[in-house]
């Protein structure tokens, strides 16, 4: 690895801020030169059309590029003054034309994007000696649900495949996923899964994140593996699902909803699937259950695209004292910012008022 993709890394390039920058394109590649150490070098940068830096330095006295200060083991001063003013220069394209991503590979800051948008969780590093490690928990119980993880290719159990050295070698990016037990044979057999590193076998599979696997596939693994973590926290993954959906009535009288008629269309949120219980928390000032519906039907096509609804017929309205959020604090509901399932314990108590 080059000392400059090591330093662009876990950073993508904005190419529209490359030219007023000091890039010049050439073909479909960016080109900057800068002199320094008062003109006795020349940094000479290129990015590819695929967003790949590469660089070196030129001494300008000779005409030859000058490759001292990348070898580690040269430490002399004026090596060190020189590798300081050019990553210098790396430190200023990067914060001038580049954004930070949390992951190296592409499909892993897709897959994080998409955790963030759908469940709106976020990551931790779990473990201080392997900061690159991102752990995803499940806000009900705190579990993990992936684990994301910067390993060697040769680290993974790859049973009969067959690489080079330099391949077993390699850094590669892998999510651990919880899965059945009885699908565990079958996605074995899918190019890009293999049995879990670092984590239980029986239970964990390890996904490469290299585009092998589609996102499609990957995305139903983690919401699948997110479930699980739940656990029985969580309702069942075979039946019914109880869900908290919050309602601001300055912008939607769902009251007035109600009281017109007993089904209603609402758009389409998370997991949500036909045969569920959805619970309508209406926010502050009031900050309490309202209304307990049942899902009738879900993933309902409208007229606008990619807007679907779900349908949902009113069982029950609360009174504002019977589930206020100091109530719902007791049984583990906090933070309801957006469609959530249940814990156990409150699920138990609202099933009495069904």
């Amino acid at each position: 690895m080059s000392l400059e993709s090591d330093f662009f890394k876990k950073k993508q390039v904005q190419f529209s801020k490359l030219e007023d920058f000091g890039f010049v394109k050439n073909g479909q590649d960016y080109f900057y030169k800068e002199n320094f150490m008062e003109g006795q070098f020349q940094a000479q940068i290129e990015i590819s059309q695929a967003g790949q830096v590469s660089g070196k330095v030129v001494d300008l006295d000779i005409k030859e590029e000058y490759f001292a200060f990348r070898v580690q083991s040269q430490t002399g001063n004026f090596v060190g003054q020189v590798r300081a003013a050019y990553i210098a220069i790396l430190e200023q394209i990067a914060a001038a034309c580049f954004e930070n991503l949390p992951f190296l590979k592409s499909q892993t800051n897709r897959l994080a994007q998409r955790i963030a948008k759908k469940y709106g969780d976020s990551y931790d590093h779990p473990f201080a000696k392997y900061p690159a490690f991102s752990a995803y928990r499940h806000p009900a119980n705190h579990k993990w649900y992936a684990l994301i993880m910067v390993i060697a290719r040769g680290k993974l159990d790859l049973g009969e495949e067959e690489w080079c050295q330099e391949e077993l070698e390699q850094e590669i990016e892998v999510i651990n996923l919880k899965v059945n037990p009885a699908d565990m044979k079958d996605l074995l057999a899918i190019p890009g899964i293999y049995p879990s590193y670092h984590m239980s076998k029986k239970t964990w599979i390890s996904a490469v994140l290299d585009e092998k696997v589609s996102d499609d596939f990957l995305f139903s693994l983690l919401a699948n593996s997110r479930a699980l973590a739940g656990g029985k926290t969580l309702g069942n993954l075979d039946g019914p699902d109880y869900w908290i959906i919050p309602a601001n009535l300055k912008y939607y009288d769902i009251d007035a909803e109600f009281a017109d008629r007993k089904i209603v269309d609402w758009p389409q949120k998370a997991s949500i699937k036909a045969g569920d219980y959805l619970f309508i928390y209406i926010t502050a000032p009031t900050r309490a259950l309202r209304y307990a519906c049942k899902v009738l039907e879900a993933d309902i096509k409208t007229l606008h695209l990619g807007q679907k609804r779900m349908r949902l017929e009113l069982l029950t309205k609360y009174d504002d004292n019977v589930f206020p959020m100091k109530r719902l604090k007791t049984y583990g509901v906090t933070n309801i910012r957006g469609p959530r399932r249940m814990t156990k314990e409150l699920i138990d108590q609202v099933r009495k008022s069904l």
